[in-house]
């Protein structure tokens, strides 16, 4: 008799946590109502010893490090949309640089192997200007793709003077 009423216990708990489950697990996999948009800005990336380091600017000398700071937001909920892949687009000098931006929620290690901050819903990517860059603005845009299948493309707004731009 115990066992039998433990076994209707069981499965009663059973039944209860699909119920429960069931619905959390397809909002998990449904897919999204909004579209997916991507925002970005430009910054110095630097040595954080260095008091220019992640500050907002346009302007870039030769052998610079032109940090983009990205983020992809699911449209309809406004949070980040963790499986975005973003990529940032630079033209300059003739050349073509398609730099994979690393998403900054999850622990990551820069080139020399030092753990950079967690920034949870941020993406980023550095360029540094080569030495033989000309002077002048540089076309760039930025794309990202997310588990969905949804793609959002990002380009500076605005006069071409506001643009990354290379300096002497």
């Amino acid at each position: 008799m115990k066992q039998t009423a433990l076994l209707v216990a069981l499965s009663a708990l059973g039944m209860l946590t699909a119920l429960v489950t069931a619905p959390l697990a397809a909002a998990q996999d449904a897919k999204p109502v909004g579209k997916l948009i991507l925002l970005a800005d430009t910054d110095v990336f630097s040595t954080p010893a260095n008091p220019a380091n992640c500050t907002m600017t346009n302007r870039f000398k030769h052998g610079d490090n032109v940090g983009f700071r990205l983020y992809a937001l699911d449209g309809g909920t406004g949070a980040a949309e963790e499986s975005a892949v973003v990529v940032v687009h630079i033209s300059s000098g003739g050349r073509t640089y398609d730099l994979p931006a690393k998403y900054r929620g999850t622990p990551q290690k820069d080139e020399s192997g030092t753990s950079m901050p967690i920034h949870a819903g941020m993406w980023t990517a550095k360029w540094t200007v080569p030495d033989d860059a000309p002077t002048g603005t540089v076309q760039y845009s930025a794309t990202a793709k997310d588990k969905y299948g949804r793609t959002a493309e990002w380009t500076p707004l605005g006069d071409k003077r506001s643009y990354v731009t290379i300096v002497q």
